[in-house]
């Protein structure tokens, strides 16, 4: 079993916002949540879509399952955001991004250690 990501690290909070459908004017509609103890980090992971496009990442949240709360089914969220058509954005130390994955990492027991979420 791992260790925690260190408290010492996740220093932010983020803002998430995530499509929950469209108002009588068809613009979008969110609901917010705030997750505290965060890690933003920068990337130029360069990732490949399933229409076979090149998606560079400019940054990756890492949201720790034990440390970071509340926990959120970050998977889920993105589903539901692309489901109703709109999308699933993060706010951290004022910069908005787009999340474009929401990988959740295990441990050698196979327990879920950490998410971390592709940001363009």
């Amino acid at each position: 079993m791992l260790r925690p990501i260190p408290e010492r690290i996740l220093r932010s909070t983020a803002e998430v916002k995530v499509c929950n459908g469209t108002d009588m004017y068809q613009n979008q509609t969110y609901d917010t949540y705030t997750v505290a103890k965060v890690h933003l980090q920068p990337t130029e992971k360069i990732l490949k879509t399933v229409t076979n496009t090149d998606l560079q990442l400019s940054s990756i949240l890492f949201v720790d399952v034990r440390h970071s709360s509340p926990a959120l089914d970050w998977r889920a969220l993105l589903k539901q955001a692309h489901d109703n058509g709109g999308d699933m954005r993060a706010t951290v130390r004022g910069i908005t991004y787009t999340v474009a994955t929401a990988d959740g990492l295990r441990d050698d027991t196979d327990v879920l250690h950490h998410w971390e979420i592709g940001l363009v």
